[in-house]
């Protein structure tokens, strides 16, 4: 994570910790003009991003790498999120993430069996390959959580992840050593 995401994550720490502030206090005059403000900044924001999104997507050249640019970036892609602008759906995010997991999921011995999206939920079962241990399920499912969480985070995740497969040898394999003679010291 770089310096520049660090100090993202701060001021959304503090934004979310000054919010949770106001909301647990008492109903005021006050309160309510807060609400009222904050809610004035945001249709502004949200009506100059769109404007903005429109002025890309009509200007000739190569805009789309611009908007590519936008997608990639966590700061602009939430803020395109909180305002309902970005320009990928929510099934185009989630396989976006699930494409950039894949050969960290067959580095654990899994894959993808099925994604069901509808509306705000996002539900992904995986397989084990066979004969393969790999990572445990924990892992697996923390690692796909916060890759689909940042691609969407508006969605509520379901991932199910079967347990590793437990070290097995079969029978057949199990082969006794050969009895070697005693040497005792005399």
């Amino acid at each position: 994570m770089s310096e520049r995401d660090d100090e993202l994550q701060q001021r959304l720490q503090r934004l979310e910790r000054l919010i949770h502030e106001m909301e647990d206090g008492p109903e005021s005059p006050a309160r309510a003009r807060a609400r009222g403000i904050v809610q004035a900044v945001l249709e502004l924001h949200a009506e100059a991003l769109a404007r903005i999104m429109t002025l890309v997507a009509t200007a000739g050249g190569p805009r789309w790498a611009l908007v590519d640019g936008f997608v990639r970036d966590p700061q602009i892609a939430g803020v395109l999120l909180l305002h309902g602008l970005h320009p990928l759906d929510l099934r185009a995010r989630v396989h976006g993430a699930l494409d950039t997991l894949a050969s960290t999921l067959r580095a654990h011995g899994v894959r993808v069996a099925a994604v069901a999206i509808d509306e705000a939920a996002v539900r992904v079962r995986l397989e084990r390959e066979p004969g393969h241990a790999g990572a445990p399920a924990t892992t697996v499912r923390g690692r796909l959580e916060e890759a689909i969480g940042a691609a969407a985070p508006e969605a509520t995740i379901d991932v199910e992840v079967p347990e590793a497969p437990a070290a097995f040898v079969p029978v057949e394999q199990v082969r006794l050593r050969p009895r070697t003679p005693e040497v005792r010291p005399r």
